[in-house]
């Protein structure tokens, strides 16, 4: 349910860098002036930065950076959309996977400035500091086979990357299979896990999570990240709005494709965008390792390696680690 708080900062939101007097406010929202200039405090108090000026009213600062649910709307577009935004969450695919449970439709959206247990792949942390990065999922209710949920991924690493270039004006790449990465460090990372049916063996839902380094965190990210996750807020000196604008042009972008996955006509963009082709990379698979030159993706998203034994091998799944020497600094 909206609150006061929310529709006064949407109406900010839709109006910044211009005043809104308290009364046309108090007016359009149904509300007493008091119940506005209450309002306005309490926004101020959680840190966004609004003018008031007697005679003017009140005016949200137009190169705010704040992430709320008002700035996100603000730029979406995508249809079926339910927001639920949150400034600190344990883990927002955990939260997305409870509200599937509970019967929420496809489109509920969860996002949140701050996890305060993230997760990636393979059951490791993600490190989600409060303010630096956005870390958002999706759910989905999918008609693709089981066996094709992973698709939903790698599209959705195509959409990640190509948003980040568009707001952030840089050129990112694809680490298969679902990482992003900007000048050899770590930008996003993705990770999809899907409920199955036991008796149908059909995808009752999937919920698609992604998190990304925006800001660079003021403590810096931990030593354990082994100097691979960095902020790319360098890019750009225009801080205003970046975070809200990713998340809305990747749900955008994201569901103005979602329907044509299975045809996979992304497939070029995700070779274009390889940052492991050619590369000669250390591979874990299971309880194996070993060191082998990436050839490139096949049309099923599977990685084509030859070992240093001289043995070509197909990956469809595993973890791929790029010496330092070969990332660029």
């Amino acid at each position: 349910m909206e609150t006061t708080k929310d529709k006064v900062l949407a109406a900010l939101e839709q109006n910044k860098g211009t005043f809104l007097s308290g009364g046309s406010l108090a007016e359009e929202l149904g509300i007493s002036r008091n119940s506005v200039w209450k309002t306005v405090r309490a926004l101020e108090s959680e840190g966004y930065s609004i003018e008031s000026v007697t005679g003017k009213g009140y005016m949200l600062a137009a190169d705010t950076s704040k992430l709320s649910a008002a700035s996100i709307n603000h730029y979406l577009t995508a249809s079926g959309i339910e927001l639920e935004y949150h400034e600190t969450i344990d883990s927002t695919n955990t939260r997305a996977k409870k509200r599937a449970g509970e019967g929420a439709p496809e489109g509920l959206l969860v996002v949140a400035s701050e996890q305060t247990a993230g997760r990636g792949r393979q059951g490791r942390a993600f490190f989600s500091p409060k303010g630096s990065g956005i870390y958002f999922s999706l759910l989905l209710k999918p008609t693709l086979a089981f066996e094709h949920i992973p698709l939903i991924t790698t599209f959705a690493a195509v959409c990640v990357a190509q948003t980040i270039d568009e707001v952030l004006e840089v050129n990112t790449q694809i680490k298969w299979v679902n990482d992003i990465f900007y000048e050899g460090h770590k930008a996003a990372g993705i990770l999809t896990e899907a409920s199955l049916d036991a008796e149908t063996a059909h995808v009752n839902s999937a919920v698609l999570g992604i998190g990304i380094n925006v800001f660079e965190p003021e403590e810096g990210f931990p030593q354990d990240l082994g100097g691979i996750a960095h902020g790319i807020s360098s890019a750009t000196a225009d801080t205003a709005d970046i975070r809200a604008r990713l998340v809305a042009g990747i749900v955008n972008r994201f569901m103005a494709g979602y329907e044509t996955i299975p045809a996979k006509t992304y497939l070029a963009e995700y070779r274009k965008r390889s940052l492991l082709d050619g590369r000669h990379v250390h591979i874990y698979v299971g309880s194996e390792d070993f060191m082998a030159t990436v050839e490139g993706v096949d049309d099923d998203f599977r990685l084509h390696v030859k070992l240093d034994t001289g043995e070509e091998r197909v990956l469809s799944s595993g973890e791929v680690h790029i010496p330092s020497s070969q990332l660029v600094s």
